[in-house]
């Protein structure tokens, strides 16, 4: 395995070669939007997220689900900063099925960046968002009797803000590095792939902003683009993937892509059946 790792390796080194002002075209636009589109989102809500979990807030919050209130509150922050924050801030518990019931989107940068500027519907979005979330849920209740109550212990923090911004750039570092290399494999993918929809799609299972950027420009049925969306958003592409084991060693790798897949499936199926619901209505 290692060697064939190694080759691959050096067949990239040879594309790039080949392949430079290309790839440097590809390079600045993922640049541009994790710039202006991801990165004013997930800073403040990594950031926030983190602050709020190193001064304990979960202290306030009523035990629900059996969990204990740290739990609750990273499930909460997990919604709120979305992946793959969600699995740094599990790195000390031993829940690792929590990993697979908080693998939610950044809903700052889904809503605010990515519908107001790109996708423009906001029926198709609250679709997209309800499928994903309820995906979640029925991933928590599969899960729940596997669940260790007590694995967590509070502990007193000091210079939370220094901290918490620390840990956003580490964690924000991570994430725009991924980008940047997994950008080699798109600009390679679109130099192979010539049909649209395809190319989106397999551009959005790479890496997830680019692949949603691209779909939400093709002028195709808004359902297959909300479902083409939610399956690339739900997965969260091999991009994130790669994130999500880089910033929590516990993860196993195997399991892990399993259960992104049995999320999705089940994110599907939430959303023919909200569609279904909504012609019968009409």
């Amino acid at each position: 395995m290692k060697k064939v790792i190694i080759t691959i390796f050096l067949l990239l080194e040879v594309f790039i070669f080949f392949s430079n002002k290309t790839l440097l075209i590809e390079e600045r636009n993922t640049i541009n939007i994790c710039l202006y589109s991801y990165l004013p989102s997930m800073f403040f809500s990594v950031f926030i997220s983190n602050y709020l979990y190193l001064n304990n807030f979960y202290e306030f919050l009523k035990p629900i689900f059996n969990l204990n209130k740290k739990e609750i509150g990273i499930i909460l922050l997990s919604i709120m900063s979305g992946y793959p924050n969600n699995v740094r801030l599990l790195n000390d518990s031993k829940n690792e099925y929590l990993l697979y019931s908080t693998n939610f989107i950044n809903p700052i940068f889904f809503i605010m960046t990515f519908n107001n500027n790109y996708l423009k519907n906001n029926r198709l979005c609250f679709i997209i968002l309800i499928s994903h979330y309820l995906s979640n849920l029925i991933i928590f209740l599969i899960y729940k009797s596997k669940y260790n109550y007590n694995d967590f212990s509070i502990k007193n923090e000091s210079n939370i803000y220094n901290k918490s911004l620390m840990i956003t750039i580490k964690t924000l570092s991570i994430i725009f590095s991924n980008l940047l290399f997994i950008t080699l494999l798109i600009t390679l993918l679109k130099l192979i792939i010539h049909n649209t929809i395809l190319k989106a799609f397999l551009m959005g299972i790479i890496e997830f902003s680019n692949g949603m950027i691209y779909l939400s420009k093709l002028s195709i049925i808004p359902f297959i683009k909300g479902l083409l969306i939610l399956i690339i958003i739900t997965f969260g592409s091999i991009s994130m993937i790669m994130q999500s084991i880089a910033l929590n060693d516990k993860i196993k790798s195997t399991k892990f892509l399993l259960n992104k897949i049995l999320n999705t499936l089940i994110s599907i199926i939430i959303y023919l059946i909200i569609n279904v619901i909504i012609q019968v209505m009409n």
